[in-house]
């Protein structure tokens, strides 16, 4: 017996009890932090690393509609927030779409690593980092269909 489920973005399959993505391909990056010209610069980095960026953040509000509205591949976060609250925004862009990859970078903060591992991030880059280090991260994390 098959059952389709229609979802605004994605639609799932399930076969014989397996569930079975058939997605709508996620394309492009979202750049999100705080401070302007950090977005700026990891954006021309990235467009010139031949990434599209498709977005840009602020805030996690804004992260979390871009998020919604985009089907992004990737997310670049730079926030300076409590960790708790950072691992519950990692949980609430992987409860919008769990194919997208969250690449999370900080200043060196104890454990910090870790944790946004544990919630679900594909990779931490820790501050100070070079731009070919987050252009390469960001290739390596992409989703390949």
């Amino acid at each position: 017996m098959l059952f389709r489920i229609e979802v605004p973005c994605d639609s799932y399959d399930i076969v014989g009890g397996r569930l079975n993505l058939t997605e709508v391909p996620h394309s492009g990056i979202i750049v999100a932090g705080e401070v302007p010209l950090l977005r700026v610069l990891l954006k021309m980095a990235l467009e010139d690393g031949g990434f599209e960026v498709i977005g840009e953040a602020d805030d996690a509000q804004s992260l979390l509609v871009l998020s919604q509205a985009h089907n992004p591949a990737v997310i670049l976060i730079d926030f300076n927030m409590e960790q708790v609250d950072l691992i519950r925004l990692i949980e609430d862009i992987l409860d919008i779409d769990p194919i997208i990859a969250v690449v999370v970078i900080s200043d060196p903060i104890d454990g910090i690593g870790d944790m946004v591992l544990a919630a679900g991030a594909r990779a931490f880059l820790r501050k100070p980092f070079s731009m070919y280090d987050m252009t390469d991260t960001v290739r390596k994390v992409k989703p390949i269909y």
